[in-house]
């Protein structure tokens, strides 16, 4: 009786960690994921919007661009006719958030079957720097990996074996929803089919046959992947031309394969996640050394390998960014999923482990909150703005940019990790749905989405949304590496947003021009009302 009390007890600590995931989800309307915005005007656009009429000569939807990265948006464009597109878009976030963490905890379960104090550190997964980066296609992924898994033969032996065939259906739903999730399903399916026992080396006869078990499970995910190929003609890097590999970083305070790693835990401030990554570290060696721990293996060694990967794999690739940074927070699921407690612990133990666990989830999810209501009033501030702006108006859209000092002293939410990218970016897409309004750094590069831009603006636009100028960009000479919509300005758009304006420029005072009147100041943002240069005479 008392072994299953305990087992409830640890079944609601787990329960109480998972709905840390809503505290952050409850305090912001748009919560401040970099890319978020952006796709919520893509989604509110698949939805019907782009039959508006005052946006139907800027944007359209062609399905044969991208035959991969487009789950999310093929899930709203078949729900629209019962939900809005924004309402879609937060319901996307909302499975971005929760879909990975639950995914390892259902892996988990099925391979160890029964409810540990472990699980309860499960959501901290939820805030990796891809998450917080807006990347919903790429979560959701990998959400459903784990999920489906979890459901596979060899994570559940109850399952008739025949129930492996649903690997290619599930292959097929990964892949269209984004390549790296089914990357990771293979990985996933090889991991289990290595089996929960140490590799032997020395025993070769054993060790090949599996391995090569290994690579049979893993085999099932090439035909998706070829069908894919076969019937799509927009993967991603399919027009970039050259190798177009890098392997920069984007961080400035930590070496760069150092802030790859990091990532998986890295939101808002860079030292207050070394510190959890610390705790975490402490907290696994010391269950390690008390020999409170086992694990699967195969699972273990395939976390093993992502990690890897992320070390060895580039920035950039074939148009593909963020390339190394999407392995940790893969390894690190894939890790938690093959680890429990062993059974027969002290009550003591399993007491002070349940607290911990769950006090680092509810910790982390607080502080991601923090910064999410921190950036409420600049949000607000946009949509003050946007208000001013007609339907059918251009807008173009710049920042006061900051040096690596100002923005380690910035308002609370503003950079990711510190020094990083700004978590306002994207605002000005928010134009869109709530304005009817053009702006050119909707994400519409073939290969990638579904979206695409009429007329001379395909030339004009960032089809991978970019990084905003700065205002006084308006005013000096042209710098290499500025967005493509720049020159020519004054001709091309009608109003002009300026995010992150109550901070200094980097670049000294703006003095606006004289073919500019500012029409909205609400701080944070600012709204411009560009005069178009006189017509020639004749």
């Amino acid at each position: 009786m008392r072994r299953a009390d305990g087992r409830i007890a640890v079944a609601l600590v787990v329960a109480l960690s998972l709905l840390t995931l809503a505290g952050p989800l409850l305090v912001a309307d748009i919560p401040p994921l970099t890319d978020y915005p952006n796709h919520l005007a893509r989604y509110w656009l698949i939805a019907g919007g782009v039959a508006d009429p005052r946006l139907a000569g800027f944007y359209r939807i062609d399905w044969s661009a991208a035959a991969s990265n487009i789950g999310v948006d093929r899930l709203v464009l078949l729900l629209s006719p019962w939900a809005s597109g924004l309402a879609l878009g937060h319901a996307a976030l909302v499975a971005a958030a929760v879909l990975p963490p639950a995914g390892a905890l259902a892996l988990n379960a099925a391979i160890f079957g029964r409810p540990t104090p472990w699980q309860a550190l499960f959501p901290i997964a939820a805030w990796s720097t891809t998450f917080l980066m807006g990347f919903l296609n790429f979560q959701t992924g990998l959400g459903l990996a784990l999920l489906f898994a979890a459901i596979d033969p060899l994570a559940h032996p109850r399952l008739p074996r025949g129930a492996a065939l649903a690997r290619l259906p599930f292959g097929l739903i990964l892949g269209a929803d984004h390549l790296f999730a089914l990357l990771f399903y293979a990985i996933l399916l090889a991991g289990l089919a290595l089996g929960p026992a140490p590799l032997r080396p020395l025993d070769a006869r054993v060790t090949s046959m599996r391995l090569a078990r290994a690579a049979g499970a893993a085999a099932w995910c090439v035909v998706p992947l070829a069908v894919l190929g076969l019937s799509g003609r927009g993967l991603p890097g399919a027009e970039q031309s050259g190798v177009g590999v890098t392997h920069g970083s984007i961080s400035l305070l930590i070496p760069g394969k150092l802030a790859t790693l990091l990532s998986a835990l890295a939101s808002y401030n860079l030292f207050q996640e070394l510190i959890l990554a610390a705790i975490l570290v402490g907290l696994v060696v010391g269950l390690m050394r008390a020999r409170a721990l086992d694990g699967h293996r195969g699972l273990l060694l395939a976390a093993a390998g992502l990690l890897v990967l992320a070390i060895l794999a580039p920035s950039h690739a074939a148009g593909a960014s963020w390339v190394d940074k999407r392995f940790p927070i893969m390894a690190l699921l894939c890790g938690m999923a093959a680890v429990t407690t062993r059974r027969g612990l002290p009550g003591r133990t399993v007491a002070w482990l349940s607290a911990a666990a769950l006090a680092l989830s509810a910790g982390q999810a607080a502080w991601v909150g923090w910064n999410w209501r921190a950036m409420a009033a600049p949000t607000a501030a946009v949509l003050r703005a946007l208000q001013a702006v007609p339907p059918g108006a251009r807008l173009l859209p710049l920042q006061h940019e900051q040096d690596t000092w100002a923005r380690l002293t910035a308002p609370p939410g503003r950079y990711m990790f510190s020094v990083g990218d700004a978590t306002y970016r994207h605002f000005d897409s928010l134009a869109v749905p709530l304005r009817h309004a053009f702006t050119p750094k909707l994400f519409a590069a073939r290969g990638l989405q579904p979206l695409g831009v009429r007329g001379d603006w395909e030339a004009r636009v960032e089809h991978n949304g970019g990084d905003l100028a700065s205002v006084n960009a308006l005013t000096r000479a042209p710098r290499s590496g500025e967005p493509s919509y720049l020159p020519g300005w004054s001709e091309h758009f009608d109003y002009v947003l300026v995010l992150n304006a109550d901070m200094a420029d980097r670049d000294g005072p703006f003095h606006a021009p004289s073919n500019l009147t500012l029409v909205r100041d609400e701080g944070f943002a600012q709204l411009w009302r560009v005069t178009p240069p006189p017509r020639p005479v004749g």
